[in-house]
């Protein structure tokens, strides 16, 4: 027998299960390391005064762009329109809870909310005889989905209004988009101060009390006088009623408005995006592509957009959700804050989000234990893994999207310097997100002229670049390049951002007044 001492055989033994742990326990990374350092295709020429065109690698140069849903019919294919967005959202379920301790109240798209749709577009009809666009002012909620996907069974044009508090700019955005029939939300316009084009001829109030319906109704008349007729929402629902003829799209409806959101201009001036069937499907139809199947939105998913679906980017990701078949739940709070209390009582998986109520979860003040726990998940991210919550607020979370809110002009602080609490998150705060939540962020760069995002960091970078503004690569229905600007040389890959394809509202290449520049991973970052 070999002598051996018993502190050397104690050794041994620790030295082996030390080893034997880090091998059961050893993770390799989501992604490898190389697909994150080329994230882009790139154009093997470049035009004078600008950069090499980009592209996402899933539709490199010799391929086309993302166009659409690929719907099968026989032996062809077919992009699609919000209809079909609408047949898909059949497969899961559409729900909506006010606060915290109320039960989730879901709407069933068979027996309640088709028939209900059909309703809706009958009434309008009715009230308005060959009504061509209505204009929507509410909040997330079953009227605003209802009455949007009314309007695309019918051919008729939705007008998003943003929901700003000004009434001299909803004024304007009335003024410019001239809606026939104006739906909103009963206390929310001040129509004393709001001044109604010649266009409006129905006013739609929807009442959150049945009680008060009858008040609220007779107070707007007595303002608005008798040449605009008023309805409330139980008006408009008080009966079933089914669609006289088959509801077919006429000739040009998928290229003609089927969306359409003002906003302002950087010469202060109020403009239209208009997009059709078209731009929105090749939208949607990029965001199930983008993300790999095992990430994406899933039958499973209990999703909640805590945006507003005025917003485009908020509304794309939501159709996106109805198409995979996703539970949607709407949350009765603000997209300045999170309401956690109501939140985990719905338990979601996927958030939609603004970046400026993330800053709610980036304030946290951590206390010592936390501080290493912290170091711990940065680390594990920097190996390319997810790490375990830290902060265990939504205990199902594994996703969020959520986006550059601010247009660029509305970043700028006095002094010229970009102000980081304007909605913008760094690298960093992307990093710092994933500790605290143990979730994966998708983060977007957008602009009021393009459906969905520009561009969106990949699902598994988790790279933390310090203080710099990184939105990823392009995606797959794009093309992106930036042109000279009077300081910055495109031949450097600096300058305006310039991008084309379906998601965009206008043809050819669309300016997005925004300063940045080309990584050598293929990543646009935003320089001011």
């Amino acid at each position: 027998m070999w002598n051996i001492p018993p502190l050397t055989i104690g050794l041994t033994g620790i030295l082996f299960l030390i080893l034997a742990y880090r091998l059961v326990r050893q993770r390799y990374p989501d992604i490898h390391p190389f697909a994150l350092y080329h994230q882009s295709s790139i154009a093997p020429v470049r035009n004078p005064e600008q950069s090499a065109v980009y592209r996402s690698t899933l539709t490199p140069f010799t391929y086309p762009l993302i166009s659409g849903l690929n719907i099968r019919e026989g032996h062809s294919f077919r992009d699609g329109d919000l209809r079909d967005i609408w047949n898909f959202a059949k497969k899961g379920k559409l729900g909506f809870v006010n606060k915290k301790g109320d039960p989730i109240l879901y709407h069933d798209y068979d027996t309640e909310l088709t028939p209900l749709l059909h309703t809706v577009a009958s009434r309008f009809n009715e009230y308005v005889p060959g009504i061509k666009k209505i204009g929507i002012y509410l909040p997330n909620s079953i009227e605003n989905v209802v009455t949007s996907f009314a309007a695309a069974h019918y051919s008729m044009e939705t007008v998003l209004l943003p929901l700003v508090c000004d009434m001299s700019e909803i004024s304007r955005y009335l003024e410019i988009s001239q809606p026939e029939l104006l739906i909103f939300e009963a206390g929310v316009l001040d129509f004393t101060q709001l001044s109604l084009p010649e266009s409006i001829q129905c006013l739609i109030i929807v009442v959150p009390s049945i009680q008060d319906h009858l008040e609220w109704k007779d107070q707007l008349d007595e303002k608005v006088g008798s040449s605009i007729s008023v309805h409330t929402w139980e008006d408009v629902v008080s009966s079933v009623s089914h669609p006289a003829t088959a509801v077919d799209a006429p000739e040009g409806a998928l290229t003609g408005p089927a969306i359409i959101v003002p906003y302002t201009a950087t010469n202060g001036k109020v403009e239209l995006a208009t997009f059709s069937h078209r731009n929105i499907v090749s939208a949607v139809a990029t965001q199930l592509r983008i993300v790999p199947k095992s990430e994406s939105f899933k039958s499973t998913d209990i999703v909640i957009p805590l945006d507003s679906l005025q917003n485009m980017y908020t509304r794309i990701m939501f159709f996106s959700a109805l198409t995979a078949g996703t539970t949607v739940v709407f949350c009765g709070t603000t997209s300045e804050g999170l309401d956690v209390g109501a939140l985990q009582t719905i338990s979601p998986t996927i958030m939609i989000v603004s970046s400026k109520s993330l800053y709610h979860v980036l304030n946290y003040t951590p206390g010592p234990l936390i501080n290493l726990r912290l170091k711990r998940a940065q680390g594990i991210l920097t190996s390319g893994n997810l790490p375990w919550p830290i902060l265990r607020l939504f205990p199902k979370l594994r996703l969020i999207y959520t986006h550059d809110g601010q247009l660029p002009w509305q970043r700028q602080t006095k002094s010229g310097r970009a102000d980081d609490k304007a909605g913008s998150l760094t690298s960093a705060q992307l990093s710092l997100l994933r500790a605290l939540l143990g979730a994966r962020v998708v983060y977007a760069l957008t602009n009021p002229r393009i459906a969905g995002p520009i561009c969106q960091t990949h699902i598994y970078d988790y790279r933390n670049l310090g203080a710099v503004r990184v939105f990823g690569p392009v995606v797959p229905a794009l093309e992106a390049v930036v042109k000279d600007t009077e300081h910055l040389k495109g031949g450097d890959r600096q300058g305006h951002l310039f991008v084309r394809g379906l998601p965009t509202a206008e043809r050819g290449w669309t300016t997005t007044n925004i300063v940045g520049e080309w990584g050598d991973d293929g990543c646009f970052r935003e320089l001011y």
